[in-house]
């Protein structure tokens, strides 16, 4: 074992030391935190004076307050970024103890590589793979998330027509939904319920919920419910027409999908065949195909230049079809 994989390991064996502890003073206290978080949209009085109701005790902090540190390497922007990412996921994790899972993996990444392979380069390659790979991961996991709330939000909105036809209030009738309703929009509307029992505004916590969800569809509902709370109107009826426009953005959505399917295949096919095709070639003939790679006296720059110019054209196009196929409803 090399003195180099030897310092790496006890790097990580320190990190994961101080992680444990960190997660120990987090646990902590963490009903504080917790508390504090549901707060956040009240004025500092109203929460000073709800919180010694309760007996919470409002100087009660983690011993070593990490975001502060995290903001202070990153800037507030990135954290505030990262905050409203982690949100939009569901992900019931803080900034700071993402950023140390995220620094805990790139450890156990560049710790394992160097082990296994001696190589540092191969190590730093690894333990950067490590520190992007969330990137992706949130992507996904948001997009997911806020499809599959679009998709319920129809029949949510029939849930508190319903209940508005039958004499109940608009929160009494998000209320019923709500509990009969699954996750995500089941979840997102609860936490509205306790954002306006605390005494938020319910304009502001349908705020707090577009920045959780960021849908056109879910600020149409807002509009409509801020507009009916102004002019006035028939609450059910109003609803019950966002429904049903809905539904209807939904299937076109749908139709488009199945039509640009085709066109998105196709763009794909046409990206990846370039690639595939240059891997074959390179591993029947490596001498031959490592030219466009390679500097020497006698080609100079031409080979790496058309590879370049190859790749950027390829991905022009890919990004027009793209373009082509993405079409708003």
């Amino acid at each position: 074992m090399t003195m180099l994989t030897t310092i790496m390991l006890a790097a990580f064996m320190l990190g994961a030391f101080m992680l444990s502890a960190i997660a120990y003073l987090q646990g902590r206290s963490a009903p504080a935190l917790d508390l504090k978080e549901k707060l956040k949209n009240l004025n500092q009085e109203a929460q000073n004076k709800l919180m010694s109701e309760i007996g919470a005790k409002p100087q009660a902090a983690p011993a070593l307050d990490y975001r502060k540190f995290f903001t202070i390497l990153t800037g507030q922007a990135y954290i505030e970024k990262l905050d409203r990412n982690l949100a939009q996921c569901d992900i019931p994790m803080k900034v700071g103890e993402f950023l140390l899972l995220r620094i805990f993996l790139v450890l156990v990444g560049f710790g394992t590589a160097q082990l296994f392979s001696k190589n540092f380069a191969v190590s730093v390659a690894v333990g950067a793979m490590m520190a992007l790979i969330h990137i992706p991961f949130l992507a996904i996991k948001r997009s997911m998330r806020i499809t599959k709330f679009v998709n319920q939000l129809a029949e949510f909105l029939i849930l508190i027509t319903n209940s508005l036809r039958a004499g109940q209030t608009f929160l009494q009738g998000v209320d019923v939904a709500a509990h009969e309703s699954p996750n995500p929009i089941g979840g997102e509307f609860r936490q509205l319920l306790k954002e306006t029992n605390l005494g938020v505004p319910v304009d502001q916590a349908f705020d707090n919920m577009l920045k959780r969800i960021p849908s056109e569809d879910l600020k149409i509902v807002m509009s409509a419910f801020s507009i009916q709370r102004q002019v006035g109107g028939n609450l059910a009826d109003i609803m019950e027409q966002v429904a049903a426009m809905i539904r209807q953005r939904i299937q076109i959505q749908g139709q488009i999908k199945v039509l640009t399917t085709q066109g998105k295949l196709s763009g794909l096919i046409v990206g990846l065949l370039p690639f595939g095709l240059g891997s074959i070639l390179t591993m029947i003939n490596y001498e031959y195909m490592s030219r466009l790679w390679s500097v020497t006296d006698k080609t100079g720059w031409y080979g790496p230049g058309m590879l370049a110019t190859g790749i950027g054209m390829q991905l022009m196009g890919c990004l027009v079809i793209y373009k082509i196929c993405d079409i708003e409803v």
